[in-house]
């Protein structure tokens, strides 16, 4: 499958993902490292590129993501160091998945919480997110609607999710995107 990142309807950021689980009201996949992202030329809507576009790939860990299409946001599992070790949970604060047959679509809403194994959380992307109310991506409004739906993750404290031991199987390679050759 594909997720695209968009925002009023234009793609502005591709990759390709591993379907792990998909019980039609909630679905995993993986991010397995050295995935290429793809940035549709002239797509983002805002000054100079996206700022992932300088990393060309994922790098690190694989990466897991839970998300439940009913949800404005999605959590995201990160592993650390050589053998492996659960490092936390990083709460990507977006607009419920879309889907179709071959892609999952969202909107980053740009403000994150970071929360380590532990249980410690801290917003994330506080100042870049007033930023882009500056900027025109977002209204005061929708800020402070995006920062309760993050609040109410606090609130239901979905952790420990049951993933954080997961392991992809070790033959799964990076996925490419049709247009480099699926």
């Amino acid at each position: 499958m594909v997720w695209r990142e968009t925002w009023h309807g234009r793609t502005f950021l591709e990759w390709p993902v591993r379907v792990v689980e998909d019980t039609g009201e909630r679905v995993a996949v993986y991010l397995a490292t050295g995935t290429r992202f793809a940035f549709p030329p002239g797509s983002w809507p805002f000054d100079g590129e996206h700022p992932w576009a300088a990393r060309g790939a994922w790098q690190g860990h694989g990466l897991l993501v839970t998300h439940c299409f009913r949800d404005a946001f999605a959590i995201w599992h990160f592993w650390d160091g050589p053998k492996r070790a659960f490092a936390g949970w990083y709460v990507n604060l977006q607009a419920p998945f879309r889907r179709d047959e071959m892609a999952f679509e969202t909107q980053d809403y740009e403000l994150d919480l970071w929360i380590t194994p532990d249980g410690v959380w801290r917003w994330k992307d506080e100042d870049a997110l007033l930023d882009w109310v500056r900027r025109g991506r977002f209204t005061e409004s929708e800020v402070a609607a995006i920062r309760a739906e993050g609040e109410r993750v606090l609130a239901a404290w979905p952790f420990p999710t049951g993933w954080e031991a997961w392991e992809p199987d070790p033959s799964w390679c990076a996925p490419v995107l049709a247009s480099e050759g699926m």
